[in-house]
Order: C-alpha cells, then structure tokens, then sequence
C-alpha cells in the first residue's frame, strides 16, 4: 500500500488564490469525525507555518480544517478573520500527491452564513423570529465595525441566487 502525500494550504483572508503567511494549525479527520490516528500519529493540530503543511496520509477520504490559535489578540491589532478555515474533503489515493486549499473567510462572510441559517430555522418555525432578529442586529454590528471584506462572493449576489434558485424550484415542481 502507496501512502498519499497532502499538500495542505490556507489561503489568505477572503482570497482563494492567495496563501496567508501566519502559522495555522491543522486537523485531518476520518469520515466519522473521529481525529485521524495512524501509525501511532494522532493528525491533530499539525503546526503549519506560512499556511503550509505537507503531510504523508494512508489512503482514504478525509474532512480537513485549520485554526490560527486562541491567544488573545494583541490590543489595536486588526484580524478580520475567524479562527477556523472551511472545510475541505480530500480522497487520498494510493501513491498520490493531492493539493489542498482551505479557505479563511473573514468574519462577514461567517456572519451572513450563521444568519441565513437562523432565518431558516425561523421559516420553519424551528426557532422564534425575535431571536433571529436579535442575532442579526449582532452579527451586523460586528461586522459593520469590522469594517468592509475584501471580497464579496455570495454575499454580493444574493438576490441572484436567490431569484434562480427559486426559479429551478419552480421548474422542478412542473
């Protein structure tokens, strides 16, 4: 059995393209959620530095996320960012190298996320209205102090996606 190589990156804040420069930490979980544990190596919080790790795996399908530390923020020192990446699953194969790129969202994109997902709940009467509003007015104080993100992605198309979604919608019950 070939092992597989990941190459694991993390971009810059908002910028898929881009590498961010600080240390990361790095956790590969099995398809469970269980932390993956081979060899007798526990792959948890694997030290990345310049948002770079490069890591020899068995063959499998793995969940893949990165935190940049909780030590307190260094007082008038600006992170516009979450502590943890999205997510990303990889499929290692036998004697392979695959490439991975963790996006680090900025707080805005996190905030609008967490509160389309409140509102769902609120449409399906999961969760009371005024508690939705609540965490919305929050979330936009937050991030309206934190200023504008870099990048807007589906935050700056919502009505577009939400008008062709509920058009597909549409057609789908035709």
């Amino acid at each position: 059995m070939g092992l597989s190589k990941l190459n694991i990156f993390v971009s810059a804040t908002d910028d898929p393209c881009g590498v961010d420069s600080r240390t990361w930490y790095i956790t590969i979980y099995n398809c469970d959620g269980s932390v993956l544990e081979w060899c007798g190596r526990r792959y948890v919080v694997l030290k990345a530095p310049c948002g770079h790790l490069e890591v020899d795996v068995p063959p499998g399908c793995y969940y893949i996320k990165a935190v940049w530390g909780f030590t307190t923020i260094i007082p008038n020192q600006v992170y516009r960012v979450n502590h943890f990446t999205d997510a990303a699953i990889v499929c290692a194969c036998c004697d392979s190298h695959t490439c991975v790129k963790l996006f680090n969202p900025s707080v805005h994109r996190c905030g609008y996320i967490y509160v389309k997902a409140l509102q769902d709940m609120a449409a399906r009467d999961d969760l009371a209205p005024d508690i939705v509003r609540n965490a919305a007015a929050v979330v936009d104080a937050v991030t309206a102090q934190a200023g504008e993100p870099a990048r807007l992605f589906e935050m700056g198309h919502e009505e577009e996606i939400a008008e062709l979604v509920a058009r597909q919608e549409k057609e789908d019950d035709n």
